[in-house]
């Protein structure tokens, strides 16, 4: 029932252009009953009190729909959305969404096609018959009537992309690859920089094995960092969104250094992006210098708790002061000049219990 549904609310300020004769209360019933429309009243009362308040337009469009009933499969409570019933072209439009048959399981989501700026933009028609040639609907229904995507700049090329872009790594994983690309060409961030163009290229080109659905945490991905307020301003954006995708086995802890706002402004940043990727087989190393850079915090935050506690391992054998001045030894090294540092001390092992029994005689040799 929708009692409280904005479908059946005037809109504030309305006033009943024409009176509302009783033969058409009667054929607006039946017709409201044709559809199945009826029971989505909470009373009689509410439905007698929603037709005096239609206008003329509203009446004639309402009794002038012929759709055929058995080809409505989205909520036919769209029917008489107010937005759309004060529309000139109102039986075209319904046809126009009759027509989409690539939306099994996503027709709720049919509600976005009538946000009021979508639905007055120009960009309606042409939407909707570009969105039927995606494999299905589902994102493109997501965003398309979001604000910022119908007035991107890029809104054309970027919904094309979207309905013809497929998952080229060959792990069938296509839902990543148009997650990715709607999320960004929704983004305002985004639409607003320079690099939005080249940003989906590049989701495209390294595809699913680079991209993380849109609520994943710890965030680690290149479809993240595209929409990211900070790596966004970076003049090291485009260079990061490579290196992420080429290093997503330490992706979570470059992440939080490339979006951390105080590090990109460091004279250092590039060194600690260097001596990460060139330790990425040694995670715990990795996390000490996501560490140096960010934080314990951050950098906790940043490491996947449910496979490995890099922070825990580490403290419970080492000074981890000490080992971060080696750190910072190592970041702010003279060209030419050979520091000791602490990598081969966390080097990784198979066997956790073998990683301990290095990590403890390392201990004396590195740190004592």
């Amino acid at each position: 029932m929708f009692g409280s549904n904005t479908f059946f609310h005037n809109k504030k300020g309305r006033k009943n252009e024409n009176a509302v004769s009783n033969l058409h209360i009667e054929e607006i019933i039946k017709k409201l009953a044709q559809y199945n429309i009826i029971d989505t009243f909470l009373s009689k009362e509410e439905i007698q009190q929603w037709i005096a308040e239609l206008n003329a337009l509203e009446i004639k469009n309402i009794l002038g729909l012929n759709i055929d009933p058995a080809n409505i499969k989205f909520d036919a409570a769209l029917l008489i959305n107010r937005d759309l019933l004060n529309t000139t072209d109102y039986n075209q439009r319904i046809e126009a969404l009759v027509s989409i048959e690539n939306a099994d399981g996503w027709y709720h989501l049919f509600e976005n096609l009538l946000a009021p700026e979508f639905l007055h933009s120009d960009k309606f028609y042409p939407d909707i018959e570009t969105m039927k040639r995606a494999e299905s609907a589902q994102m493109p229904l997501w965003i398309i009537g979001d604000p910022n995507f119908i007035n991107s700049p890029y809104h054309d090329e970027d919904f094309q992309l979207l309905v013809t872009s497929k998952d080229t790594s060959g792990k069938d994983c296509d839902f990543l690859v148009w997650d990715a690309i709607a999320t960004v060409a929704r983004n305002p961030d985004s639409i607003r920089s320079p690099y939005h163009k080249q940003d989906l290229q590049t989701i495209i080109k390294y595809s699913a094995p680079s991209l993380q659905g849109s609520h994943s945490y710890p965030k680690s991905r290149i479809n993240n960092l595209a929409i990211h307020p900070i790596s966004l301003k970076d003049k090291y954006h485009l260079e990061n969104m490579e290196i992420l995708a080429n290093h997503i086995e330490i992706g979570n802890f470059l992440f939080a250094v490339m979006t951390n706002a105080e590090v990109i402004e460091r004279k250092d940043y590039r060194n600690i992006i260097r001596e990460m990727m060139e330790n990425k087989n040694n995670i715990s190393y990795v996390f000490l210098v996501c560490y140096y850079a960010v934080g314990e915090k951050n950098a906790v935050d940043a490491q996947n708790m449910c496979l490995h506690n890099y922070f825990y391992e580490i403290t419970n054998h080492y000074n981890i002061d000490e080992l971060i001045q080696k750190v910072d030894e190592k970041m702010n090294v003279v060209e030419g000049e050979c520091k000791e540092i602490v990598s081969n001390t966390l080097e990784d092992n198979n066997s956790i219990k073998q990683k301990k029994m290095f990590l403890k005689k390392q201990k004396k040799k590195h740190i004592n």
